[in-house]
């Protein structure tokens, strides 16, 4: 299956989560797709994209490392949509979409560590953004890479140029204070996207940050 099919897939299935270790095993395979693609990028005959493709491919495994905690491990699997990845199609879409997998990710999981009832999955969490943050860091790297090289260029004249496809990120978010469940002082400070909602563990309330 082609990487953008996956990608989209994903990204469906993460919005679709609806308990706590259902959304972190996504975010899990969200972080395995990006290896998996990142690998794949490592592989191709362009020197730029193959040593950024194998930094996305660390960053990846590194990110589903710190998504991987035992008080989910039951919600995990080794393997799952990863292994029906046959190749990377239309490089530009595919990066594109990994770009958007990516933000869905950390926002999701920053709002999911505003209602974490526990130490362990609040740093899980805060772990899990850092790593996919450095994961879409290097996608936004990719896929400037693949339209100096061509690969992106469809992509590119579809959204009307280099300028539009990175229209939706003067959005402004909400800032929300974060910090370990019963941690007393000042707070980490963090950004949430309006709107969002992530629930909560069984038997609590969902989580909601509200729009502006």
């Amino acid at each position: 299956m082609e990487a953008l099919r996956l990608i989209k897939t994903a990204r469906h299935a993460l919005a679709e989560a609806r308990h706590v270790p259902d959304v972190l095993a996504e975010a899990r395979q969200a972080a395995l797709l990006t290896e998996a693609v990142g690998a794949r990028l490592a592989d191709l005959d362009d020197d730029e994209l193959t040593g950024l493709g194998q930094q996305l491919s660390e960053a990846g495994a590194h990110a589903a490392v710190c998504l991987d905690r035992s008080v989910v491990r039951a919600a995990l699997v080794s393997g799952g949509r990863v292994g029906r990845l046959t190749e990377l199609g239309d490089l530009g879409p595919a990066l594109g979409a990994l770009d958007g997998l990516l933000r869905d990710v950390g926002e999701t999981l920053v709002v999911l560590a505003c209602g974490a009832d526990t130490e362990s999955l609040y740093w899980t969490c805060i772990d899990g953004v850092d790593a996919v943050s450095d994961c879409k860091d290097l996608a936004g790297r990719l896929r400037e890479a693949a339209c100096r090289s061509g690969a992106g260029v469809g992509e590119v004249a579809a959204l009307g140029g280099a300028r539009a496809e990175r229209a939706d990120r003067g959005s402004p978010l909400l800032v929300v204070r974060l910090g370990p469940p019963g941690e007393d002082g000042p707070k980490e400070e963090a950004q949430a996207p309006p709107g969002h909602r992530v629930p909560g563990e069984a038997g609590a309330s969902e989580v909601s940050v509200p729009a502006r």
